[in-house]
């Protein structure tokens, strides 16, 4: 059971870890000028309808997390905790179930923050004309249809066949080094 709870907390934490080294350090950031954040509010409300806003984070987690739950299960440490212990697929599923709604409150949660964010961020980026110029392809028969399946993206077979490739062989990569760091923690541990 040890050795599940090992192998869990280290696939959870690589990508994180991963990201946290290569995060550049944030900027100070200027306010924006009222009118073009007010334009870039008005495109966010576009292509992300707070009506919809549920539904899409549902749509874009779940593949995700179905990916990282089978990305775990195929890499050899989880098959070897699989074959010594018949409850194990059991507690990695409980555990992928408790994620993925733990992920989703979250981001549910982090929401309003976010949007705020990315509004100010277009407003940095464009003005109240460009604005208004990508607000209007959304206007369009093909911005309407790329507004509503930009979310599902993500379940596209292609990209979860991408999604899961990396994510494997992030979690191999990541246990490999593991075991290596505990083969050292150990020599060190026998030399005292």
């Amino acid at each position: 059971m040890k050795m599940l709870a090992v192998t869990l907390l280290i696939a959870m934490a690589a990508p994180a870890g991963a990201m946290a080294q290569t995060a550049p350090a944030t900027p100070v950031a200027q306010a924006p000028d009222p009118a073009r954040l007010a334009a870039a509010k008005a495109l966010i409300a576009k292509t992300m309808p707070p009506e919809r806003i549920d539904s899409m984070i549902d749509q874009m987690m779940r593949p995700m997390m179905e990916n990282l739950r089978n990305a775990m299960v195929q890499s050899p440490q989880m098959q070897a905790v699989f074959a010594s212990n018949p409850k194990a697929e059991a507690l990695l599923d409980g555990f992928v179930g408790d994620e993925f709604k733990h992920s989703v409150a979250l981001t549910k949660e982090s929401m309003p923050t976010m949007l705020d964010a990315m509004a100010r961020a277009y407003a940095r980026r464009f003005t109240v004309a460009q604005l208004h110029d990508v607000s209007a392809f959304f206007d369009t028969p093909s911005g309407k249809l790329y507004a509503e399946q930009a979310s599902t993206v993500m379940t596209d077979p292609d990209v979860l066949a991408a999604q899961r490739a990396v994510m494997e062989k992030s979690i191999r990569s990541t246990m490999e080094r593991a075991q290596a760091m505990v083969a050292k923690l150990a020599a060190e541990q026998d030399k005292k």
